[in-house]
């Protein structure tokens, strides 16, 4: 009579699921369980979510300040006399796309009464803004005789701004000795870069080339190396190798970006790996809760399942009743903790200021961290993925209370009643 309206495994299940028990103490452990789900699953998206961001804003800072390749000569080889012909064989790959002479050195830099070591980055600003995008444009380098760019958090640690003067103090080992004197030269700021990763704002200066081959005694015209900028980055050690085929000079040194901060994205990606087994825990023992909410339902309803199995109700309709329950919760578990992760995700920088202004202090340091604020990537297929896993493993734990349900035997369980 029952089936006339719904399947009967179902509409008990639900009713089960929903009713109000004389043991208050279950109603409680199952919005335990699916509180526990939620809580795990939200944990989950927001830390991947805030991971995938950390991995792409570190990769896209990365990028801004690495060379996509690098072209170098092997110590002790010279310089490039002729960067142009080469970018010219380098640029037969149909992944390069543009090429920059650089010359680059390490010296003291001295303004107002402070110094600060420097990394000095020697570039042509007539090829520069073809392969960085630090800045729109170098041409100030071309409007004032030894001119100098500096980084935002340098020019800060320095006081200085642009139109001040500085001095740039480099070694030089004299010609007839092996004595290290100081070679002293003056520049005047002319513009101010930032890229938003304090070690390198806080360390580069910009330079023309022509002035920093003097400073570190290149030949005219000529360049310490060649920076490639290239369409497809994802497959740049691969262009890498290709080039150096190509270019058939083993006197030649070609690097890509992947192998100057490869320690970086493997130790974020094996963090990201970690963090997710760490909280997938948190998942798993909210499913245990779901087991043992099951159980003591099982136990609770002992005198009903009975009575449904004298009126015939078959072992495996039984087992899907109980298998409905533990499904309603683990489906609301998934869709709450779904929910509040993603909103949690969306919102993360709100909640960062929030706690900032709560606590009266910066939670993440620009000195320490390489980006001002939390960037959250949600991908959607990792979403789908976690709920999916999430939402089965709660349903593989109702396989156990549901079979032991299915297993009581009437007469046993009205023995007593």
């Amino acid at each position: 009579m029952i089936k006339l309206f719904k399947p009967l495994s179902l509409s008990i299940g639900l009713r089960y699921t929903a009713a109000q028990r004389k043991n208050n103490f279950i109603s409680f452990i199952s919005f335990i369980s699916i509180g526990g789900i939620a809580l795990g699953l939200t944990a989950i998206i927001v830390v991947l979510s805030v991971m995938n961001g950390f991995q792409q804003g570190i990769t896209e800072v990365s990028q801004s300040v690495a060379y996509d390749l690098k072209i170098t000569k092997r110590p002790n080889s010279g310089y490039f006399d002729d960067w142009q012909m080469m970018y010219n064989r380098s640029a037969n790959h149909e992944n390069v796309v543009a090429g920059a002479p650089f010359t680059n050195g390490e010296g003291l830099m001295s303004a107002n009464g402070l110094m600060r070591p420097v990394r000095i980055e020697g570039i042509d600003p007539r090829y520069q803004s073809n392969v960085s995008h630090i800045m729109p444009s170098f041409d100030a380098l071309n409007q004032t005789e030894s001119g100098i760019i500096l980084g935002k958090d340098l020019a800060q640690l320095l006081d200085a701004n642009i139109g001040d003067y500085i001095t740039l103090v480099t070694p030089e080992v004299a010609e007839n000795s092996e004595a290290v004197i100081p070679r002293v030269k003056g520049f005047t700021v002319v513009d101010i870069f930032s890229v938003g990763m304090y070690e390198y704002d806080a360390n580069t200066a910009i330079i023309h080339i022509n002035e920093a081959n003097q400073i570190f005694k290149v030949p005219e015209n000529e360049a310490q190396g060649i920076r490639l900028k290239l369409h497809d980055l994802n497959i740049a050690r691969a262009t890498a190798v290709d080039t150096v085929d190509n270019l058939a000079d083993n006197s030649v040194l070609i690097y890509s970006w992947v192998d100057q901060f490869a320690t970086l994205a493997n130790m974020i990606e094996t963090e990201k790996r970690t963090i997710f087994i760490i909280m997938s825990l948190i998942v798993a023992v909210a499913v245990f809760n779901v087991v043992s909410t099951l159980v003591m339902v099982v136990n609770d309803k002992r005198s009903e399942i009975a009575i449904l199995r004298t009126l015939g109700l078959a072992p495996k309709s039984i087992m899907a009743i109980f298998m409905v329950q533990g499904i309603v919760i683990g489906f609301w578990g998934v869709l709450i903790g779904t929910a509040l992760g993603l909103l949690i995700s969306m919102n993360v920088n709100n909640l960062i200021h929030w706690i900032e202004s709560l606590l009266g202090y910066t939670v993440f340091e620009p000195s320490v961290y390489p980006l001002s604020h939390i960037p959250t990537i949600i991908r959607w297929g990792d979403i789908f993925m976690i709920s999916l896993m999430a939402f089965l493993l709660a349903s593989l734990a109702t396989l156990y209370p549901a079979w032991k349900a299915a297993k009581t035997q009437p007469a046993e369980a009205l023995r007593y009643e």
